[in-house]
């Protein structure tokens, strides 16, 4: 986690951490320069912060989102729209943190490393 402070997301905006890709394939090959290229693509990540309205107010289509049985929280493994939200880069480290909308997290995982994002080899 990166030592600089982390933007707090206003309304119903919340902030991911995506779980960086491989930089060097099981056999040694060096493939940073594909993966700084692709990173745009990482799908998985853990929130660590949420507006106050993230996960409590209804969509444009009426969908009631404080209804919802299980909501996402501060600390949850999530899979995401790998095309959604804004990217932002942090002074030292390689990757970006994402601001998404929170209708732009499409579940929850247990443990990240059971799976992988599509730069992974």
């Amino acid at each position: 986690m990166s030592k600089t402070p982390v933007p707090i997301p206003v309304g119903w905006k919340v902030i991911v951490q995506p779980k960086a890709g491989k930089t060097m394939t099981d056999k040694g090959i060096d493939i940073s320069a594909t993966v700084d290229a692709q990173n745009h693509l990482v799908y998985l990540g853990t929130i660590i912060a949420m507006g106050e309205a993230a996960f409590m107010t209804k969509t444009q289509g009426g969908l009631d989102l404080s209804k919802w049985k299980v909501r996402p929280q501060v600390g949850d493994h999530v899979i995401f729209s790998p095309y959604g939200g804004l990217r932002i880069h942090q002074r030292g480290e390689k990757w970006p943190i994402i601001l998404l909308n929170d209708t732009d997290i499409h579940g929850l995982i247990e443990d990240p490393n059971d799976y992988y994002a599509w730069v992974d080899v």
